[in-house]
């Protein structure tokens, strides 16, 4: 082995850069032959080629500068070789407003520096670049005080973007959790501590101090109706609890009297990655208008209940004082099982908040009377759909109707007859239209009627008035069939 070669015993392999070292021209450099550097420098410098860690020296008053395989990989070519052997300052002069300082620092003797998650922008790969470090400034001690910096340094920039960026999207999530039309808090801890309560939350109790307050203290009037101890439960077992037009009463500012107010809430446990539970998340809604327009609503529909049953029970005097007296019992009797079909589908519609009625239950009350004791002869098959009020009311007549003549004349007037309803969607003339079936078999052979009576006039009437329904009727021997057909807009249409 050569002279050349034991100058440079000290740096074993090196990798790469210890390739570079030895080739370098320290001849040219104020540190000179290497076989005279000093041993704390030629050990640090070791020390840096044997670690895959990113390291740099910085060596006497010219601060000479060595560094390692790992390093180089942060810096681009404006820089990597050529730093290598070059002078601090003009090597990195556009950031020595930020370094220079520290070095300064460490070369006098005041110890070493610390910098974690810093902006120390380069210029690399022919642009500049914004770059986070974490990294320390420590000494290389010599005989007569500090030769040189030893910097020890991770390029943290992924890491401090990807947190930036979860940073980011908390604060996103949080405005849109403040600005959220249903109230939100978040409680920790056993007591129930406030973290967070958005604006839909403050509203609702009022002005109060939340944030760093529990439960207790800061909505103390909700004691004594379950809340409490429904926190408490769900802190326990983990399980959510969800309340619907659950009744509380709140004060709304802390000066006034509780209220009464509805609401639909969840609770629901924050589960930590250890599958602790720290907290309660708490969402919902004020249903309180709500609730008392559907009571409002609920008197409303009772008094109409009453008042057009009173109504309808007055025509039926009427109509019994009128009929009675002229002998006409039949006709009194026909004229009472209409009226009594009319008021079974108006209770129908005074049950619905939205005052429709499903068209299985429309039929199936109008035909009550038929189907006691599961009566097979009766059959009726089709899909739910929503009816209006006016059409409901059609239907349920007509319906009324095509059983009584059925009993007078047609299947029902045997032993052995049978009626199927069936109603369904079919395509018609360029559209979906809904096709309604009434279709009776095995009764007493059919001839058609020679007049038509007031109940066929009925069907046909309110059925094309009040469905614009395509009303036909055939008078098959073998079975009396009625069937109608109506645009689909036609049949949710409200009373006027």
């Amino acid at each position: 082995m050569n002279a050349s070669n034991n100058k440079f015993d000290f740096l074993a392999h090196g990798g790469e850069m210890g390739a570079l070292i030895r080739a370098h021209d320290w001849s040219k450099t104020p540190l000179g032959d290497p076989g005279e550097w000093p041993q704390s420098l030629r050990v640090t410098v070791r020390l840096i080629l044997n670690t895959r860690h990113p390291m740099f020296i910085f060596w006497g008053p010219e601060l000479i500068q060595f560094y390692n395989d790992a390093y180089a990989e942060t810096m681009g070519p404006e820089r990597h070789p050529s730093a290598l052997g070059d002078r601090g300052r003009e090597c990195w002069e556009e950031i020595w407003p930020i370094i220079g300082p520290q070095i300064d620092y460490v070369m006098s003797g005041k110890g070493s520096t610390w910098d974690e998650d810093r902006l120390v922008p380069v210029t690399r790969h022919g642009r500049k670049e914004n770059v986070w470090w974490t990294y320390s400034y420590g000494p290389i001690d010599i005989e007569d005080g500090v030769g040189g910096v030893m910097v020890v340094c991770n390029d943290v920039t992924e890491q401090h973007l990807a947190r930036v960026a979860l940073q980011n999207e908390a604060s996103r999530l949080e405005l849109l959790f403040e600005q959220a039309p249903s109230f939100m808090a978040i409680m920790r801890g056993p007591d129930h501590v406030f973290e967070f309560a958005n604006a839909a939350y403050r509203k609702l109790i009022g002005d109060r101090e939340l944030i760093g307050n529990s439960v207790r203290q800061a909505v103390p009037e909700a004691g004594g109706q379950g809340y409490f101890e429904l926190l408490d439960e769900v802190l326990q077992t983990g399980k959510p609890f969800i309340g619907k037009r659950t009744p509380i009463r709140i004060k709304h500012k802390s000066d006034e009297q509780p209220r009464d107010a509805f609401l639909d809430f969840i609770y629901q446990p924050i589960v930590e990655a250890d599958g602790s539970i720290s907290g309660i998340f708490v969402e919902g809604t004020d249903v309180t208008d709500h609730v008392k327009s559907e009571r409002h609503l609920s008197l409303i529909n009772g008094e109409l209940k009453h008042r057009v049953k009173n109504t309808l029970a007055m025509v039926g005097a009427i109509a019994n004082q009128t009929l009675r007296g002229a002998g006409n019992e039949i006709p009194l009797q026909t004229f009472h099982a209409r009226l009594s079909v009319f008021a079974k589908a108006h209770d129908i519609l005074t049950a619905s908040p939205d005052s429709t009625a499903s068209i299985r239950q429309v039929v199936e009350e109008a035909l009550a009377s038929y189907l006691l004791g599961g009566s097979k002869r009766i059959s009726i098959i089709g899909p739910e759909t929503a009816l209006g009020s006016k059409q409901a009311l059609s239907l349920a007549l007509s319906v009324h109707e095509l059983a009584t003549n059925a009993t007078k004349y047609g299947a029902l007037s045997n032993d052995t007859g049978k009626v199927e309803i069936s109603w369904g969607e079919r395509m018609g003339d360029g559209a979906d239209v809904f096709d309604f079936q009434w279709q009776e078999t095995l009764g007493p052979k059919v001839s058609p009627p020679s007049r038509k009576g007031f109940g066929s006039h009925l069907i046909q009437r309110v059925l094309s008035a009040d469905l614009s329904a395509d009303v036909k009727v055939d008078y098959d021997p073998d079975g009396f069939v009625c069937r109608w057909t109506a645009p689909f807009e036609n049949l949710t249409i409200s009373l006027e």
